[in-house]
Protein backbone atom coordinates (compact mmCIF):
# COMPACT_ATOMS: atom_id res chain seq x y z
CA UNK A 1 0.00 0.00 0.00
CA UNK A 2 1.43 3.24 -0.77
CA UNK A 3 2.46 5.22 2.88
CA UNK A 4 0.80 8.13 1.98
CA UNK A 5 -2.48 5.82 1.56
CA UNK A 6 -5.57 8.11 2.91
CA UNK A 7 -7.44 7.22 5.88
CA UNK A 8 -10.95 8.62 4.56
CA UNK A 9 -11.97 9.99 1.05
CA UNK A 10 -15.25 11.86 1.55
CA UNK A 11 -17.15 11.90 -1.68
CA UNK A 12 -19.13 14.99 -2.66
CA UNK A 13 -20.95 15.38 -6.06
CA UNK A 14 -20.27 19.17 -5.59
CA UNK A 15 -20.27 21.98 -3.03
CA UNK A 16 -23.71 23.15 -3.94
CA UNK A 17 -26.37 24.66 -1.86
CA UNK A 18 -27.64 21.98 0.37
CA UNK A 19 -27.14 21.07 4.05
CA UNK A 20 -26.02 17.54 2.39
CA UNK A 21 -22.59 19.41 1.03
CA UNK A 22 -22.06 21.79 4.06
CA UNK A 23 -21.91 18.94 6.51
CA UNK A 24 -19.87 16.63 4.05
CA UNK A 25 -17.68 19.56 3.77
CA UNK A 26 -17.39 19.76 7.89
CA UNK A 27 -16.63 16.67 7.90
CA UNK A 28 -13.90 16.08 5.67
CA UNK A 29 -12.71 19.37 7.34
CA UNK A 30 -13.17 18.18 10.94
CA UNK A 31 -11.10 14.62 9.71
CA UNK A 32 -8.46 16.37 8.95
CA UNK A 33 -8.10 18.71 11.73
CA UNK A 34 -8.57 15.58 14.37
CA UNK A 35 -4.76 14.46 11.87
CA UNK A 36 -6.13 11.84 9.63
CA UNK A 37 -4.99 12.00 6.16
CA UNK A 38 -8.33 12.91 4.57
CA UNK A 39 -9.56 14.02 0.82
CA UNK A 40 -12.30 15.51 -0.47
CA UNK A 41 -13.93 13.95 -3.68
CA UNK A 42 -15.79 16.33 -5.95
CA UNK A 43 -17.30 15.92 -9.37
CA UNK A 44 -18.00 19.46 -9.74
CA UNK A 45 -15.28 22.23 -8.44
CA UNK A 46 -17.82 25.71 -8.21
CA UNK A 47 -20.54 25.61 -5.46
CA UNK A 48 -22.32 27.78 -3.10
CA UNK A 49 -20.44 26.09 -0.28
CA UNK A 50 -17.14 25.88 -1.86
CA UNK A 51 -15.99 28.80 0.48
CA UNK A 52 -16.29 26.31 3.44
CA UNK A 53 -13.64 23.79 2.28
CA UNK A 54 -10.21 24.22 4.17
CA UNK A 55 -7.78 25.46 2.35
CA UNK A 56 -5.53 22.72 3.46
CA UNK A 57 -8.13 19.84 2.68
CA UNK A 58 -6.69 18.00 0.00
CA UNK A 59 -9.46 18.02 -2.86
CA UNK A 60 -9.19 15.29 -5.71
CA UNK A 61 -11.34 16.05 -8.69
CA UNK A 62 -13.05 12.68 -10.14
CA UNK A 63 -14.28 13.64 -13.97
CA UNK A 64 -17.73 12.67 -14.97
CA UNK A 65 -19.68 13.51 -18.31
CA UNK A 66 -21.07 17.24 -18.58
CA UNK A 67 -25.07 15.76 -17.83
CA UNK A 68 -27.53 15.58 -15.41
CA UNK A 69 -26.25 14.02 -11.81
CA UNK A 70 -27.92 10.80 -12.04
CA UNK A 71 -26.74 9.83 -15.29
CA UNK A 72 -23.04 11.43 -14.43
CA UNK A 73 -23.08 9.32 -11.32
CA UNK A 74 -23.47 6.00 -13.37
CA UNK A 75 -21.17 7.32 -16.09
CA UNK A 76 -18.59 8.15 -13.93
CA UNK A 77 -18.39 4.89 -11.98
CA UNK A 78 -15.52 3.23 -14.37
CA UNK A 79 -13.37 6.13 -13.79
CA UNK A 80 -14.17 6.35 -9.49
CA UNK A 81 -13.51 3.24 -9.49
CA UNK A 82 -9.58 3.26 -11.29
CA UNK A 83 -9.46 6.33 -8.61
CA UNK A 84 -9.91 4.45 -5.57
CA UNK A 85 -7.53 0.91 -6.85
CA UNK A 86 -4.87 3.71 -7.59
CA UNK A 87 -5.26 5.83 -4.19
CA UNK A 88 -6.55 3.16 -2.08
CA UNK A 89 -8.23 5.11 0.88
CA UNK A 90 -8.97 3.05 3.54
CA UNK A 91 -12.98 4.63 3.83
CA UNK A 92 -14.99 6.22 0.99
CA UNK A 93 -17.68 8.04 2.65
CA UNK A 94 -20.58 8.86 0.72
CA UNK A 95 -22.13 11.94 1.65
CA UNK A 96 -25.78 11.32 0.67
CA UNK A 97 -28.63 9.15 -1.11
CA UNK A 98 -27.77 9.91 -4.59
CA UNK A 99 -23.90 8.87 -4.45
CA UNK A 100 -24.41 5.89 -2.19
CA UNK A 101 -24.66 3.29 -4.82
CA UNK A 102 -22.14 4.72 -6.85
CA UNK A 103 -19.76 4.56 -4.33
CA UNK A 104 -20.60 0.88 -2.96
CA UNK A 105 -20.51 -0.24 -6.32
CA UNK A 106 -16.91 1.11 -6.80
CA UNK A 107 -15.72 0.15 -3.93
CA UNK A 108 -16.30 -3.76 -4.74
CA UNK A 109 -13.51 -6.14 -4.69
CA UNK A 110 -10.76 -3.63 -3.34
CA UNK A 111 -8.99 -2.36 -0.16
CA UNK A 112 -11.29 0.51 0.58
CA UNK A 113 -14.78 0.34 2.72
CA UNK A 114 -17.94 1.88 1.39
CA UNK A 115 -19.47 3.45 3.94
CA UNK A 116 -22.80 5.26 3.07
CA UNK A 117 -25.13 8.40 4.53
CA UNK A 118 -28.76 8.43 3.90
CA UNK A 119 -29.85 11.88 3.82
CA UNK A 120 -33.49 11.89 3.13
CA UNK A 121 -36.19 8.96 3.54
CA UNK A 122 -35.70 5.86 1.60
CA UNK A 123 -39.42 5.95 0.66
CA UNK A 124 -40.46 9.62 0.52
CA UNK A 125 -43.88 10.28 1.62
CA UNK A 126 -46.50 9.92 -1.05
CA UNK A 127 -44.74 7.08 -2.81
CA UNK A 128 -46.35 3.72 -2.79
CA UNK A 129 -46.39 0.56 -5.23
CA UNK A 130 -43.98 -0.13 -7.52
CA UNK A 131 -42.01 3.04 -6.92
CA UNK A 132 -41.87 2.41 -3.50
CA UNK A 133 -40.95 -0.86 -3.76
CA UNK A 134 -37.73 -0.36 -6.21
CA UNK A 135 -36.63 2.87 -4.46
CA UNK A 136 -36.68 0.22 -0.97
CA UNK A 137 -34.91 -2.66 -2.89
CA UNK A 138 -32.10 0.22 -4.38
CA UNK A 139 -31.53 1.29 -0.70
CA UNK A 140 -31.45 -2.28 0.78
CA UNK A 141 -29.50 -3.59 -1.91
CA UNK A 142 -26.81 -0.35 -1.34
CA UNK A 143 -26.83 -1.38 2.59
CA UNK A 144 -26.11 -4.79 1.87
CA UNK A 145 -22.95 -3.67 -0.40
CA UNK A 146 -21.97 -0.65 2.40
CA UNK A 147 -19.36 -1.85 5.02
CA UNK A 148 -21.49 0.71 7.20
CA UNK A 149 -24.94 2.90 7.13
CA UNK A 150 -25.37 5.81 8.90
CA UNK A 151 -28.44 7.45 9.58
CA UNK A 152 -29.69 10.83 10.83
CA UNK A 153 -31.62 9.73 13.88
CA UNK A 154 -32.23 6.68 16.15
CA UNK A 155 -35.97 6.24 15.23
CA UNK A 156 -34.96 5.80 11.20
CA UNK A 157 -32.07 3.47 12.78
CA UNK A 158 -34.78 1.31 14.74
CA UNK A 159 -37.05 1.37 11.37
CA UNK A 160 -34.58 0.20 8.80
CA UNK A 161 -33.00 -2.59 11.37
CA UNK A 162 -36.30 -4.08 11.18
CA UNK A 163 -36.98 -3.61 7.80
CA UNK A 164 -33.81 -5.00 6.64
CA UNK A 165 -32.46 -7.44 9.43
CA UNK A 166 -29.66 -9.04 7.24
CA UNK A 167 -28.03 -5.40 7.44
CA UNK A 168 -28.85 -4.91 10.99
CA UNK A 169 -25.99 -4.92 12.49
CA UNK A 170 -24.33 -2.43 9.71
CA UNK A 171 -26.76 0.21 10.53
CA UNK A 172 -26.15 3.21 12.91
CA UNK A 173 -27.02 6.62 14.10
CA UNK A 174 -24.08 9.14 13.92
CA UNK A 175 -24.86 12.39 14.57
CA UNK A 176 -23.97 15.13 12.09
CA UNK A 177 -21.46 18.11 13.02
CA UNK A 178 -24.30 20.54 12.57
CA UNK A 179 -23.97 23.22 16.17
CA UNK A 180 -21.07 25.46 15.92
CA UNK A 181 -19.53 27.82 18.22
CA UNK A 182 -21.22 30.98 16.31
CA UNK A 183 -24.38 29.37 16.72
CA UNK A 184 -24.14 28.80 20.96
CA UNK A 185 -22.81 32.44 21.13
CA UNK A 186 -25.67 33.68 18.94
CA UNK A 187 -28.05 31.81 21.44
CA UNK A 188 -26.96 34.44 24.00
CA UNK A 189 -27.49 37.10 22.11
CA UNK A 190 -30.91 39.04 23.13
CA UNK A 191 -34.03 39.85 20.69
CA UNK A 192 -34.62 42.74 20.82
CA UNK A 193 -37.44 43.11 17.64
CA UNK A 194 -39.95 45.49 17.96
CA UNK A 195 -41.64 43.14 15.36
CA UNK A 196 -41.35 39.07 15.44
CA UNK A 197 -38.92 37.96 13.47
CA UNK A 198 -39.56 34.28 11.61
CA UNK A 199 -37.35 32.70 9.27
CA UNK A 200 -37.61 29.79 6.87
CA UNK A 201 -34.27 28.17 5.74
CA UNK A 202 -34.02 25.94 2.34
CA UNK A 203 -34.31 25.88 -1.40
CA UNK A 204 -37.56 27.01 -2.90
CA UNK A 205 -38.74 23.48 -4.64
CA UNK A 206 -42.03 21.74 -3.87
CA UNK A 207 -40.11 19.44 -0.89
CA UNK A 208 -39.70 22.11 0.99
CA UNK A 209 -43.36 23.30 0.40
CA UNK A 210 -43.17 27.46 0.80
CA UNK A 211 -46.53 27.92 -0.43
CA UNK A 212 -47.95 26.18 2.95
CA UNK A 213 -46.22 27.97 5.13
CA UNK A 214 -47.43 31.53 2.63
CA UNK A 215 -50.75 30.19 3.17
CA UNK A 216 -50.51 29.48 6.98
CA UNK A 217 -49.13 32.96 7.45
CA UNK A 218 -51.92 34.63 6.04
CA UNK A 219 -54.37 32.60 8.38
CA UNK A 220 -52.16 33.87 11.58
CA UNK A 221 -53.85 35.89 14.32
CA UNK A 222 -50.76 37.85 15.27
CA UNK A 223 -50.43 41.04 14.52
CA UNK A 224 -47.28 41.65 13.63
CA UNK A 225 -44.70 39.89 12.06
CA UNK A 226 -42.18 39.67 9.40
CA UNK A 227 -40.66 36.59 7.47
CA UNK A 228 -36.98 36.36 5.69
CA UNK A 229 -37.08 33.30 3.45
CA UNK A 230 -33.34 32.34 2.99
CA UNK A 231 -32.78 30.01 -0.47
CA UNK A 232 -32.92 30.19 -4.08
CA UNK A 233 -34.73 27.88 -6.49
CA UNK A 234 -37.12 27.22 -9.29
CA UNK A 235 -40.15 28.58 -7.72
CA UNK A 236 -39.30 31.56 -6.07
CA UNK A 237 -41.47 33.96 -8.73
CA UNK A 238 -44.43 31.45 -7.98
CA UNK A 239 -43.98 32.43 -4.35
CA UNK A 240 -43.69 36.18 -4.89
CA UNK A 241 -46.89 36.11 -6.88
CA UNK A 242 -48.50 33.88 -3.96
CA UNK A 243 -47.44 36.23 -1.32
CA UNK A 244 -49.14 39.21 -2.99
CA UNK A 245 -52.54 37.25 -3.77
CA UNK A 246 -52.90 36.84 -0.44
CA UNK A 247 -52.15 40.51 0.93
CA UNK A 248 -48.72 39.09 3.11
CA UNK A 249 -45.71 40.31 0.34
CA UNK A 250 -44.81 43.68 2.47
CA UNK A 251 -44.33 41.26 5.29
CA UNK A 252 -41.73 38.84 3.66
CA UNK A 253 -38.47 39.32 2.43
CA UNK A 254 -36.75 36.89 -0.01
CA UNK A 255 -32.97 36.56 0.55
CA UNK A 256 -30.78 34.35 -1.98
CA UNK A 257 -28.70 31.75 -0.01
CA UNK A 258 -26.06 32.26 1.73
CA UNK A 259 -23.53 29.19 3.44
CA UNK A 260 -23.68 30.25 7.15
CA UNK A 261 -27.07 31.00 8.51
CA UNK A 262 -26.49 32.04 12.20
CA UNK A 263 -26.31 35.43 11.96
CA UNK A 264 -29.64 35.55 10.45
CA UNK A 265 -30.99 32.97 12.69
CA UNK A 266 -29.64 35.70 16.08
CA UNK A 267 -31.99 38.03 14.91
CA UNK A 268 -35.18 35.66 14.62
CA UNK A 269 -37.37 34.84 17.15
CA UNK A 270 -38.83 31.67 15.37
CA UNK A 271 -38.00 29.41 12.53
CA UNK A 272 -40.70 27.54 10.51
CA UNK A 273 -39.52 24.39 8.69
CA UNK A 274 -42.75 23.55 6.33
CA UNK A 275 -41.15 20.92 4.20
CA UNK A 276 -42.98 17.21 2.80
CA UNK A 277 -40.02 15.64 3.85
CA UNK A 278 -36.79 16.01 5.24
CA UNK A 279 -34.08 13.53 6.18
CA UNK A 280 -33.22 15.14 9.96
CA UNK A 281 -34.33 18.62 9.17
CA UNK A 282 -30.49 20.18 10.12
CA UNK A 283 -31.84 23.59 9.76
CA UNK A 284 -34.14 23.34 13.00
CA UNK A 285 -30.70 22.00 15.12
CA UNK A 286 -29.26 25.11 13.60
CA UNK A 287 -32.12 27.22 14.72
CA UNK A 288 -32.51 25.48 18.34
CA UNK A 289 -28.74 26.06 18.79
CA UNK A 290 -29.23 29.74 17.80
CA UNK A 291 -31.65 30.58 20.48
CA UNK A 292 -34.23 30.75 17.83
CA UNK A 293 -38.11 28.79 18.76
CA UNK A 294 -38.92 25.82 16.01
CA UNK A 295 -42.16 25.23 14.06
CA UNK A 296 -41.94 22.15 12.30
CA UNK A 297 -44.44 20.15 10.30
CA UNK A 298 -44.32 16.49 11.35
CA UNK A 299 -41.50 15.75 7.71
CA UNK A 300 -39.51 13.13 9.69
CA UNK A 301 -39.37 11.18 12.58
CA UNK A 302 -35.74 12.19 13.51
CA UNK A 303 -37.06 15.74 14.89
CA UNK A 304 -39.67 14.24 17.06
CA UNK A 305 -37.98 13.69 20.12
CA UNK A 306 -35.52 16.84 19.38
CA UNK A 307 -38.01 19.16 19.60
CA UNK A 308 -40.01 17.58 22.32
CA UNK A 309 -36.85 17.76 24.32
CA UNK A 310 -35.98 21.16 23.19
CA UNK A 311 -40.04 22.70 24.52
CA UNK A 312 -41.02 23.00 21.31
CA UNK A 313 -44.45 23.07 19.44
CA UNK A 314 -45.39 19.32 18.58
CA UNK A 315 -45.11 18.85 14.57
CA UNK A 316 -47.84 19.68 12.76
CA UNK A 317 -49.14 17.67 9.64
CA UNK A 318 -47.59 18.51 6.27
CA UNK A 319 -49.53 20.35 3.58
CA UNK A 320 -52.05 21.62 6.79
CA UNK A 321 -51.92 25.83 6.34
CA UNK A 322 -54.66 26.41 9.43
CA UNK A 323 -52.57 23.99 11.74
CA UNK A 324 -49.42 25.52 10.94
CA UNK A 325 -51.00 28.49 11.49
CA UNK A 326 -52.17 27.75 15.42
CA UNK A 327 -48.80 26.39 15.79
CA UNK A 328 -47.11 29.71 14.88
CA UNK A 329 -49.35 31.80 17.06
CA UNK A 330 -48.52 29.29 19.83
CA UNK A 331 -45.28 29.38 19.51
CA UNK A 332 -45.14 33.37 19.51
CA UNK A 333 -46.78 33.50 23.22
CA UNK A 334 -44.51 30.49 24.63
CA UNK A 335 -41.03 31.73 26.45
CA UNK A 336 -38.01 30.66 24.97
CA UNK A 337 -36.39 27.38 26.87
CA UNK A 338 -32.93 27.89 26.22
CA UNK A 339 -31.56 25.75 28.47
CA UNK A 340 -33.82 22.60 27.17
CA UNK A 341 -32.82 23.81 23.54
CA UNK A 342 -28.83 24.07 24.44
CA UNK A 343 -28.98 20.72 25.81
CA UNK A 344 -31.06 18.76 23.17
CA UNK A 345 -29.06 20.02 20.06
CA UNK A 346 -25.62 19.05 22.19
CA UNK A 347 -24.91 16.00 20.52
CA UNK A 348 -24.91 17.82 16.93
CA UNK A 349 -22.26 19.70 18.29
CA UNK A 350 -19.06 20.04 15.24
CA UNK A 351 -16.75 18.57 17.72
CA UNK A 352 -19.13 15.87 19.02
CA UNK A 353 -20.06 15.04 15.92
CA UNK A 354 -16.93 14.68 14.35
CA UNK A 355 -15.45 12.33 17.28
CA UNK A 356 -18.27 10.04 16.95
CA UNK A 357 -18.03 9.67 13.35
CA UNK A 358 -14.23 8.66 13.82
CA UNK A 359 -15.53 6.14 16.49
CA UNK A 360 -17.45 4.44 14.02
CA UNK A 361 -14.77 4.36 11.56
CA UNK A 362 -12.30 2.86 13.72
CA UNK A 363 -12.23 -0.91 13.01
CA UNK A 364 -11.48 0.40 9.01
CA UNK A 365 -8.93 3.34 10.40
CA UNK A 366 -7.28 0.47 12.54
CA UNK A 367 -7.94 -3.04 11.26
CA UNK A 368 -5.97 -5.02 13.89
CA UNK A 369 -6.61 -3.24 16.94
Amino acid sequence: MPACRPDVAVYLYEPGDGGLDRVAILLANGFAARGLKTELWLTRAQGACRGLIDAALHVRMIPAPATRRSVALVAQLPTLRRTIKAVKPRILLSAGNQSNLTVALACRGTATAPIAKLTNPVVRPGQTGVAARLRNARFQATARICAETLVLGTAEAQQLKAEWPETADHIHFTPLPIVTPAMIAAAAQPRDNAIPQLIAIGRLMPQKDHATLLAALALVTTPRWHLRIVGDGPLRAALVEQAKTLGIADHITFINFVDDPTPLLAQSELMILPSRWEGLGAVAIEALASGCRVVSTDCTPNLHDLLHAAGQTEPVPICAPAQLAQAIDHALLRPCNGSAMASATAIYHVDRAIDAHIDRFRPWLHPSA
